[in-house]
């Protein structure tokens, strides 16, 4: 007897029919990204902190999402400021002990 590796998450599609958990997957991503670029548009974009859904979301999928070239910029200008304030921050306390 041979042995299989078998994929117990196989997904067999119908025709015509829905795959309700892709397409509430999508939304919530439309809805995710949507989010990002309302934040990123508006005039106080540089005080706005993502919450861990966004951040996630950016992880995941960053590479496949399409920001405009402004809103892109402004992610990279938030997302440095914070890397910057944790990593002074790390400092701060590391001279405390």
């Amino acid at each position: 007897m041979t042995w299989k590796n078998r994929n117990q998450n196989n997904v067999v599609e119908f025709p015509n029919a829905e795959n309700r958990e892709l397409m509430e997957q999508k939304k919530t991503l439309a809805e995710t990204v949507l989010s990002i670029e309302k934040k990123m548009d508006c005039p106080y974009w540089d005080i706005q902190m993502f919450h861990d859904k966004e951040l996630q979301v950016m992880a995941n999928f960053g590479e496949t999402i399409k920001f405009t070239e402004k809103t892109a910029s402004r992610i990279a200008a938030v997302l440095s400021t914070f890397i910057l304030k944790k990593q002074s921050e790390e400092d701060l306390f590391k001279y405390e002990l």
